[in-house]
Parts: C-alpha cells; sequence; structure tokens
C-alpha cells in the first residue's frame, strides 16, 4: 500500500473510531461504553484507540470536541448570515439553528443524549464545554444584539442573551422530559411555535428596553458602552 493509501487507511479507521464511539457514549453513557465494544462497532482492532486518540478518555474528548464544534459553527453560521439590522430575523435564524438537533431524527437524537449525558456526569476537562461553544456563541450573539440595539449598556445586552438562550435550553429540556415521560418528543410545529414566540418575546423586550436606554442617553449622554454615548 502506498503511503497516501495509508494515510486514508487511518483516517477512515479515526473516523470510524469516532462514529461508534459517539453512538455508544450516547446510547450508553462514558462508562459503560467500554473500549472493546466501540473497537467491535468500528470494525477496528482495540489497540486502535491507543494509537488514535491515546486511550478511551482522549477518543470521549475528541467526540465532544468535533461535536460542540458542528454546533458552535451551525450556530455562529446562522448569525453571519443575518442582517445586522434585523434583530428578529436574527434571533429567529439563531433558533432555528439551536434547536435543529430537534427536528433532525436520529441523528438530533443523538446529539442530545451525547449532551445530556456529559451534563449528568461530567467527564470533559473543565472549560472545554464552555470554550468550545458557550463564550463563542454567546460572544457572537451579542455582538449581533449589540449591533441591533446599540444603546443597550453591555450588561443589559449580556442579560437579554442569557434569557434569550434560558428559553431554548428550556425548550429543549422539554423536548427531551416529552420523549422520556411520554414516548413521543414535541412534534415540529410545537417546536417551531415554541421558537417563534420566544423570538417574538425576546425582540419585543429588547426593542422596549433599547427605547428606554435612548431616552436616557438623550438626557444623559455619558456613554453606556466603549465608544457610545
Amino acid at each position: 500500500m502506498t503511503r497516501e493509501g495509508d494515510r486514508q487507511l487511518e483516517g477512515s479507521t479515526r473516523e470510524r473510531l469516532l462514529d461508534a464511539a459517539e453512538r455508544l457514549f450516547a446510547e450508553t453513557g462514558y462508562r459503560r461504553a467500554s473500549v472493546r465494544s466501540i473497537t467491535a462497532a468500528a470494525g477496528c482492532n482495540v489497540a486502535s484507540v491507543n494509537y488514535h486518540f491515546g486511550g478511551k478518555a482522549g477518543l470521549y474528548r475528541e467526540v465532544l470536541r468535533r461535536r460542540l464544534g458542528a454546533m458552535r459553527e451551525r450556530r455562529l453560521a446562522a448569525l453571519a448570515a443575518a442582517r445586522p439590522d434585523d434583530l428578529a430575523g436574527t434571533l429567529a435564524a439563531f433558533a432555528d439553528a439551536f434547536l435543529a438537533p430537534l427536528q433532525e431524527g436520529a441523528e438530533g437524537r443523538l446529539t442530545l443524549q451525547l449532551i445530556a449525558r456529559e451534563m449528568a456526569d461530567p467527564q470533559l476537562p473543565p472549560g472545554l464545554f464552555r470554550d468550545q461553544l458557550v463564550v463563542p456563541v454567546s460572544q457572537a450573539l451579542a455582538a449581533a444584539m449589540a449591533a441591533a440595539a446599540p444603546h443597550l449598556p453591555e450588561r443589559t445586552v449580556r442579560l437579554c442573551v442569557q434569557s434569550f438562550v434560558g428559553q431554548l435550553l428550556h425548550v429543549v429540556h422539554a423536548h427531551q422530559f416529552a420523549a422520556i415521560k411520554a414516548a413521543a418528543p414535541l412534534p415540529p410545529p410545537a417546536v417551531a411555535e415554541l421558537a417563534a414566540h420566544i423570538v417574538r418575546f425576546t425582540v419585543a423586550a429588547v426593542e422596549r428596553l433599547h427605547e428606554e436606554a435612548r431616552r436616557g442617553a438623550a438626557r444623559d449622554p455619558r456613554p453606556n458602552r466603549e465608544g457610545k454615548a
């Protein structure tokens, strides 16, 4: 086999391990998913986990890093594609990206299961989840909101971001709870209706707060954000 062929085989083995591990970690959790069961599902030998990832913990980190990266890029792309002056459109696009796993059938359920298991039984190094997903997405969402409502103080923007994301997380948790208790997740129309309501609610709140901040700035023109009067 040529050197190029060796590289392709190694890449294929690595991807098969990641795919098999993601499914088993999501279905059974980190502790119950053995290296032997993962390599059997991937059609690889047991030593391949150490070779490619340095062990089970390294494989788990890479599985989560890959999944968190995909979630991050989807949300950032939604924000980047929106018009800066269209707050409703920006929030709607972000909500669609955030709630996409609820609409994606088996793959979406896999994503939600994997994240839920990490939340219930953390295995990632401290800060990895935050740095890979929470911080970059929150910063981009705050920047988009600030662009649409330039008179809002930074602290108010952060609070609005936390409120908006918290409401979206509630939809995710409600979806998971319904699936567990009623053996049927929230149907797509219900998810879409909730998302639209959250967007309308948040837009109304931000616009009201922005108008109050604008009036306050007109009365007292001291800066409320760096570079803003």
